[in-house]
């Protein structure tokens, strides 16, 4: 319990974490593009590190402070419109480049996505899964940079068929696949993954699914998501679901375990991570 002389301390650190993160907003939102520059880098990097290494102590009241609750929905939005246009970027960069496996590795991010596939990688063994057990794996919401799907097919030892409702980023992301040398191992496919007959194409016959962080900005664009691969897959498939926890549900959209179910499948593991990775990995299961 904290004391009548600490309370107020810890208000006004609540106060002045609450001013930055609004501070970041306000910067990104007076930017007249999302795409990479210094000055957008730079405050995404400071909101990412806000809010992955505040004081967990402070996160509900953070959460709960007016400003922040009336800020967040577009706040995970604006943070969406610049990992899609960092990704755009950085597809087109890698494309032009003499050498693209070099140029990639020179992604700013691409050690966050490798711990995160790590993570799933572990999150997926907690449920019995084993590399080189899967058949094939879906990844839904690949985006024009598919990093996830690449590190995945390695890891897991498994082909790969990535889905985008966006026909540029799929564009983009076959190109690149194919100029990696990868094209027999990943594949790329328009698809909407609100359309359970879309998925169960883009599905059929993979025993994993995994849902991407910003497959769905809102709740209920997730949720609609949630319901599509839920009805489209197999029993026995493992859905591997991207969410966010504390202070990082500012830059990605949350999943619960009740959304999980709602959407017919039955929640196994659930991993929130402290240190660099920021998105969470819910694990659920078609019975």
């Amino acid at each position: 319990m904290l004391s009548a002389s600490a309370a107020p301390a810890r208000d006004a650190d609540n106060q002045v974490l609450a001013g930055r993160i609004l501070r970041l907003y306000d910067g990104l939102r007076a930017q007249d593009s999302l795409a990479p520059s210094p000055v957008v880098n730079s405050l995404f990097a400071d909101l990412v590190a806000t809010c992955a290494h505040a004081d967990p102590v402070d996160v509900s009241s953070v959460l709960t402070d007016p400003r922040i609750a009336e800020a967040r929905d577009n706040l995970v939005r604006l943070c969406a419109v610049g990992e899609s246009q960092l990704e755009d970027w950085w597809a087109r960069r890698t494309l032009a480049a003499p050498d693209p496996h070099a140029e990639l590795a020179a992604f700013p991010y691409l050690r966050n996505y490798e711990q995160l596939a790590h993570l799933e990688r572990h999150a997926l063994a907690g449920t019995g899964h084993r590399p080189g057990d899967s058949g094939r794996l879906c990844f839904i919401g690949g985006g024009p940079l598919p990093l996830s799907a690449i590190m995945l097919s390695r890891m897991l030892r498994t082909t790969v068929t990535v889905v985008d409702q966006d026909a540029d980023a799929v564009e983009l992301s076959r190109r690149l696949i194919g100029r990696l040398g990868l094209a027999d191992r990943i594949s790329v496919l328009l698809a909407d993954a609100r359309s359970a007959s879309d998925l169960a194409c883009a599905a059929a016959g993979c025993d994993v699914v995994v849902v991407a962080a910003l497959v769905g900005t809102t709740r209920v664009q997730k949720q609609a998501a949630l319901r599509a691969v839920g009805t489209s897959i197999e029993a026995g498939t493992r859905v591997a679901v991207r969410s966010a926890n504390g202070l990082r549900s500012l830059l990605y959209p949350v999943v619960s375990v009740r959304d999980v179910r709602d959407a017919g499948l039955v929640p196994e593991v659930l991993l929130h991570p402290f240190g660099e990775v920021i998105n969470s990995v819910l694990v659920a299961r078609r019975h």
